[in-house]
């Protein structure tokens, strides 16, 4: 059921065991000094605090039109709160404490739905994406920008199976089931290295499908704790 729009197809990302650079001999393209707060992604990738932190999280899926608003905790276990608007203006809401996951929605009553905790990462952790990228070259590294006044770094590829599996065994299985070879990926990384922006895109049952992530209101990890009101 959370996974009914496209974003959740390449949700959930865990580190790799090694962060690699370019290919081969190839030099590292150097950072515009013309761009201000201009720096190296490999190096703030690498640099990336591995303390939990809280994050707003805004992703809107196409052609579907269905839109996901969170808060979310990542770097430690995954607790969060999310609101998901779907196309056909239905809203289900779900919050994931320590020990269980609560959905409303589900039903006409309005009440909460208690329900086992998935497993993995959050589905909005892409840590694990940005080594995979930058370990495609120079192609993936395409430069710096300065998007809603933040300098970031933005990184492009493809990935496919293999290099999914790679990175999230949950997210290559469920690739699998809706029959993908791959995703194209673009993601914009800051400075301490933490996603900004994500953009995919793959072909589900033969039409173009775009799903887009906006990350911002960085701050303190935080306790969400289960909701009130009548639990099923």
């Amino acid at each position: 059921m959370r996974r009914s729009i496209l974003l959740a197809t390449a949700a959930t990302a865990a580190a790799l065991a090694a962060l690699t650079g370019c290919d081969g001999g190839d030099p590292a393209p150097s950072v515009a000094a013309a761009v201000p707060g201009a720096f190296d992604p490999a190096q703030a990738v690498a640099n990336a605090g591995k303390e939990p932190y809280a994050v707003s999280v805004r992703a809107t899926g196409e052609p579907d039109g269905g839109v996901i608003t969170a808060r979310q905790n990542l770097n430690t276990v995954n607790t969060g709160r999310r609101e998901q608007k779907r196309a056909d203006g239905t809203t289900l809401e779900f919050v994931t404490t320590a020990d269980a996951e609560f959905i409303r929605g589900h039903d006409a009553s309005g009440s909460w739905l208690k329900t086992r905790r998935s497993s993995g990462a959050s589905e909005f952790d892409f840590g694990g994406f940005a080594p995979l990228l930058l370990a495609q070259g120079p192609a993936a590294r395409k430069g710096m920008e300065t998007r809603d006044g933040v300098p970031v770094y933005h990184l492009a590829g493809h990935l496919g199976l293999e290099q999914l599996a790679q990175a999230s065994a949950p997210t290559h299985a469920m690739a699998k089931v809706q029959g993908l070879t791959g995703i194209d990926l673009d993601q914009w990384i800051d400075a301490q290295g933490r996603t900004r922006y994500v953009e995919e895109r793959m072909v589900l049952e033969g039409k173009a499908a775009v799903a887009r992530m906006t990350f911002s209101d960085f701050g303190p990890a935080e306790t969400f704790d289960a909701p009130t009101g009548t639990i099923v």
